[in-house]
């Protein structure tokens, strides 16, 4: 397990266990506690697959928390998890946002763009938990899952396709990361896709 803080929260991510009991799981409960307060949260295991973090709002800054997650399927719940190492939320962060991601380039083809680049150098106070592509033609792609984490520390590049363009269009995406303090500066790269 992994975990950090925010102001009044704590971002946790996880290993899902392959050992299901011959029923697939549900959802997870992450729960948060100080000793005197605790707070849970139960998210989806279909939303846990696509962002590969939960969020527990709810705390008290200053205070330290540990974390623990069972798991649910319909036979019952799991056993506690070991607990994450504790982390103590806070408000008193500088309020420094991710850098701009590095190295973005784009591949077309008559409708679709292959995009990659490489995670920001610094994060500002919180690691990155996602990315926003916005396409020139009004879209919005959010990107998550556990390739975005794994990505961060080890400055992995990242690569997402972009699918229902038009051929012979002229398109930008800009790029921007995530975190739980706010959206960073947008990189961006232009292209043409060719004809059909």
């Amino acid at each position: 397990m992994g975990d950090f803080a925010a102001d009044g929260s704590a971002y946790v991510t996880w290993n899902p266990s392959y050992v299901d009991g011959g029923s697939p799981v549900t959802s997870y409960t992450v729960t948060a506690t100080n000793g005197t307060h605790t707070v849970s949260t139960t998210v989806p295991a279909a939303r846990y697959k696509r962002t590969a973090y939960a969020v527990v709002d709810g705390l008290t800054n200053g205070t330290p928390y540990t974390v623990t997650v069972t798991a649910r399927n319909r036979v019952g719940q799991s056993e506690r998890s070991l607990p994450a190492a504790p982390v103590t939320p806070t408000a008193d962060g500088s309020g420094a946002l991710p850098a701009v991601s590095t190295g973005v380039k784009v591949n077309a083809e008559a409708t679709a763009a292959r995009l990659s680049w490489t995670p920001p150098k610094t994060t500002g106070d919180t690691p990155v938990i996602g990315y926003r592509i916005t396409v020139s033609d009004g879209r919005t792609v959010t990107v998550t899952g556990r390739d975005v984490l794994v990505a961060q520390p080890r400055a992995k590049g990242m690569l997402r396709v972009i699918g229902k363009l038009r051929p012979s269009t002229a398109y930008t995406f800009s790029i921007a990361a995530l975190t739980a303090t706010g959206t960073g500066p947008s990189a961006e790269v232009s292209v043409t896709t060719p004809s059909g």
